[in-house]
């Protein structure tokens, strides 16, 4: 699904295997951060935004916080 700005991928399989990694970590950081690794591995290139990335510490992600300059 597409929005303005936002790609809503499905969790897949390769997600999982991804994701299964961070154990510990909520499945609402799992999710983002698993889509964004498995777009970079497809060659694809995908921004993660938050307004908090000191959560996604420790998935390889740094997402770009919207409010900072």
């Amino acid at each position: 699904m597409n929005r303005r700005f936002t790609t809503v991928t499905d969790f897949t399989h390769s997600h999982a295997l991804v994701a299964g990694a961070w154990r510990g970590t909520d499945w609402r950081i799992l999710h983002p951060a698993s889509s964004s690794i498995v777009a970079a591995q497809a060659g694809e290139e995908a921004t993660l935004l938050s307004l908090e990335p000191e959560l996604y510490i420790g998935t390889g992600v740094s997402p770009l916080n919207p409010l900072e300059p």
